[in-house]
């Protein structure tokens, strides 16, 4: 059953959950590794592949807890699922907080700034550093 207002979702494996975390960490792990760089270009592509870890925790916090994750390309869909999940009313709004920015870091034609970045990841990070303690 699909919880109100949360639009589509799919039903998740454990192995499924276990695939999306090791994505949501490595996708930060990868990130990481030029969010400081000082071509904007790729500091641009560590915003990126926060976002993608963002939602990949997203996902496996609602599929270990729910039993499902959201589908589609509304990835609001994403926060809104996440925000029943109990004490998870934080997670889901760093999940828009990343994701206020993840068409501009996956599409747009100007780079984000330093700052807009590091916002980024620290709002994508606590989503990742979280999602062990869901798998529980």
């Amino acid at each position: 059953m699909t919880p109100r207002g949360t639009g589509r979702t799919r039903p998740v494996t454990r192995a499924d959950v276990l695939v999306r975390a090791a994505s949501a960490h490595k996708y930060l792990e990868v990130a990481a590794l030029v969010a400081d760089a000082e071509d904007p270009a790729e500091r641009h592509v560590a915003a990126s592949l926060a976002a993608l870890g963002a939602i990949a925790a997203a996902d496996a916090i609602c599929g270990a807890r729910l039993g499902v994750c959201a589908r589609g390309q509304d990835h609001g869909q994403a926060a809104d699922l996440l925000s029943t999940v109990p004490s998870c009313d934080r997670l889901a709004a760093d999940l828009r907080a990343v994701l206020r920015d993840t068409s501009n870091a996956h599409y747009g034609t100007t780079f984000l700034s330093s700052e807009r970045v590091a916002s980024i990841l620290k709002h994508a990070g606590r989503l990742v550093d979280a999602v062990d303690s869901h798998l529980r």
